[in-house]
């Protein structure tokens, strides 16, 4: 389960600071708070955890987050600035998995929430999906599966509100919590059902990435499609072919939409497919012919290991074929 996108949850802010910012973010310099007014310090100081956060500085946004919310003045803060450092608070314990300081800062941001008046404001839902979202990973990871369950559900279907106001904003953590099924969802139709129930949105957005979509949305994308693949190894290890086939159905359907050309990663599924589908005896025939049509793009790519890996599963289903002939002769 991925962690949680940072700048999706950040609040708008109150005044404009792109004159403030711009200097900072080329030098990557700590702003000089003691020179701004109130609300440019509180602006800046969100702005500054965010940057922290995602150029990997955990340690620095953590101690620039405690100092605001353990100050005197804290109080004085937008009730959604004050709920959102708590929120990234939250995320850095997950981080460094300490699940109790973690659970301890759910509870600080949910009661800064409860005095915020406007709980249909975007800003308010995005913190309140993503706060929903960061106790199912750790439920998840203190084995109290039920609640996680639960939690991502909310998570989900606000993401899904929230999508619909704001498209380019929301996607990337929608397909997070989506992909997060695979993981918080022990349940394998319960899995594929939520594939299913957001199977046109999760389209819908592939669809945008050909005509320049957000970076974020293509990475969420990428992960989903990495995790249904290893739900369907799993699956496939365990002897259940025909739930690895709907996996990796889903992953080469959303991989074509990535990418309209057919390379190493379109190769490697479909081989994947291949072995699942050989397994079934009414789709043998299919197997079969995927893999003498992936041949020729295996020499093309000079992939050695997938021509070998598909030489010997062709092989494989000849003498499979030879033993059971033989077999019937004999009985």
């Amino acid at each position: 389960m991925d962690q949680l996108l940072i700048d999706v949850s950040t609040p708008a802010f109150q005044t404009d600071i792109t004159a403030l910012t711009s200097a900072l973010e080329a030098s990557g310099k700590e702003p000089d708070f003691t020179s701004l007014n109130t609300q440019q310090r509180q602006d800046m100081t969100v702005w500054w955890v965010r940057q922290l956060m995602c150029q990997g500085h955990d340690s620095e946004a953590a101690t620039c987050i405690d100092n605001a919310v353990f100050d005197d003045g804290v109080d004085e803060w937008p009730r959604l600035y004050h709920s959102w450092l708590w929120l990234v608070r939250m995320t850095i314990f997950i981080k460094s998995d300490d699940y109790i300081l973690a659970l301890g800062s759910a509870e600080n941001a949910l009661n800064v929430m409860v005095e915020v008046t406007n709980k249909r404001h975007e800003d308010f839902l995005a913190i309140l999906a993503s706060l929903l979202y960061n106790l199912a990973i750790v439920h998840s990871q203190t084995d109290d599966n039920s609640r996680a369950v639960k939690e991502l559900t909310k998570a989900q279907k606000l993401l899904e509100r929230l999508v619909k106001r704001n498209n380019t904003r929301f996607s990337a953590m929608l397909l997070h919590a989506v992909e997060a099924s695979t993981s918080i969802y022990k349940n394998r139709t319960n899995q594929m059902n939520i594939l299913a129930h957001y199977q046109q949105t999760t389209e819908l957005y592939t669809a945008m990435l050909n005509e320049g979509g957000e970076e974020k949305t293509k990475e969420a994308l990428e992960n989903l499609i990495e995790s249904l693949k290893n739900e369907g190894d799993l699956l496939l290890k365990m002897g259940n072919a025909r739930g690895a086939v709907k996996f990796y159905t889903k992953c080469l359907r959303y991989q074509k939409k990535l990418s309209n050309t057919m390379g190493e990663r379109e190769l490697t599924l479909s081989i994947a497919l291949a072995k699942a589908l050989i397994r079934l005896v009414n789709r043998r025939a299919a197997a079969e012919q995927l893999l003498n049509s992936l041949l020729p793009l295996a020499q093309r790519l000079q992939a050695t290991k997938e021509i070998t890996e598909i030489e010997q599963l062709l092989n494989n289903r000849n003498k499979n074929h030879n033993i059971m002939t033989m077999l019937k002769g004999i009985s």
